[in-house]
């Protein structure tokens, strides 16, 4: 049965792993570009642990999708078996006329929700190794 001290309990050390996660991932992004604060950036990692053991990342800057950046952070995750990162792409001036789209990034799979013809051409080509494209389980 489980108490009360032990729900705090496990809340704690899932409080502490998110902020290592979190602190990862804007050490590992900072290399490639500028968080979204006070002026426009490229990116943005939502700092709040809501309880579920998941990251979210918002990417304004279709360059964040590259490969090399995607498969840093999933080898971030990869230390936690029961985590992911989750990356929605929100591009300024495509919020309305793009629509909803992303990566989980799971330690064993990435998967892609990637609508690539929005993009710009450079960007179509984008691939990942090991990854599939999601389906209605996931």
């Amino acid at each position: 049965m489980n108490t009360k001290k032990d729900e705090d309990s496990r809340y704690e050390q899932e409080l502490k792993i998110f902020e290592r996660v979190v602190d990862q991932i804007k050490a590992l992004l900072k290399r490639y570009g500028e968080h979204d604060s006070l002026r426009p950036g490229d990116y943005s990692i939502y700092d709040d642990y809501w309880g579920y053991p998941q990251v979210k990342v918002s990417i304004n800057n279709l360059k964040m999708l590259q490969p090399s950046i995607i498969d840093g952070l999933q080898q971030i995750v990869k230390v936690y078996p029961e985590w992911e990162i989750v990356v929605a792409v929100a591009v300024r001036g495509h919020y309305s006329d793009w629509p909803e789209m992303g990566l989980y990034i799971r330690p064993h799979e990435i998967i892609y929700g990637l609508r690539r013809q929005y993009f710009p051409k450079e960007f179509q080509n984008i691939e990942y190794v090991g990854a599939r494209p999601g389906t209605a389980n996931d």
